[in-house]
């Protein structure tokens, strides 16, 4: 049933980038989101990136049957998709709104679903379907970037 919703998202993706009526209004979106909300964009990404961190915990805690401690991970993961579903819930298509809508839902059934019985195997499958969600969204914002989102480097170089 998870897979649904992934199908659901790509198809949405793709649909509607592929209809010309569409892509301008959604492209000009996704434009002013690179323009003037920089700050949006990393903090988007560092929601998903925290929210595969916490997930992976919560992964590796369930293996080890630390329970309270995977536990608390899928808390701070359900918080964390929280503020995710709230930062994608204002794209333009109200159609994939609907949707991202539905596998939020899902996902935050099935996190408290966890939180009662931490296993690892359905923790490791809703860090599969928050990757590829991730995966859809920086193919959605591709197009008008110049370059991919990428983690902040640290640098080692000393500048004389």
């Amino acid at each position: 049933m998870s897979s649904r919703f992934l199908n659901i998202f790509r198809l949405l993706i793709y649909r509607r980038l592929s209809f010309g009526f569409r892509v301008s209004h959604f492209a000009s979106y996704i434009k002013s989101l690179v323009a003037f909300g920089e700050p949006r964009l990393s903090e988007i990404n560092w929601l998903f990136e925290s929210l595969i961190t916490s997930l992976n915990t919560a992964r590796r805690n369930a293996e080890f049957v630390r329970t309270s401690q995977s536990i608390t991970s899928l808390r701070h993961a359900k918080n964390l998709l929280s503020f995710l579903s709230r930062s994608l819930n204002d794209l333009p298509d109200e159609t994939l709104v609907e949707h991202l809508e539905e596998f939020f839902d899902y996902m935050e059934e099935s996190l408290d679903r966890a939180i009662q019985l931490p296993l690892a195997e359905e923790i490791e499958e809703l860090t599969s379907l928050i990757i590829d969600l991730q995966a859809g969204w920086d193919k959605l914002i591709a197009p008008t970037t110049s370059a991919p989102y990428s983690k902040e480097e640290q640098s080692s170089s000393i500048l004389a």
